[in-house]
């Protein structure tokens, strides 16, 4: 599906998801990959179709 051929229905999907988010309802997937050293592998997984929902890069605070 493209997001871009509905977006005539986008006022209607608004107002439906935000009392979906504050009830608890909505939830959003994400894969995340940790360390800014697997950036490049990261977004290469973006393009390979390898996330579910975003793809996140999780810093190492640690440092």
């Amino acid at each position: 599906m493209l997001v871009s051929s509905h977006f005539d229905l986008f006022p209607e999907w608004i107002g439906k998801a935000v009392a979906r988010l504050a009830d608890g309802t909505l939830r959003t997937e994400e894969t995340v990959v940790d360390g800014i050293e697997r950036a490049a592998d990261a977004f290469l997984g973006v393009l390979s179709g390898a996330n579910t929902g975003k793809m996140l890069v999780r810093l190492d605070t640690a440092r």
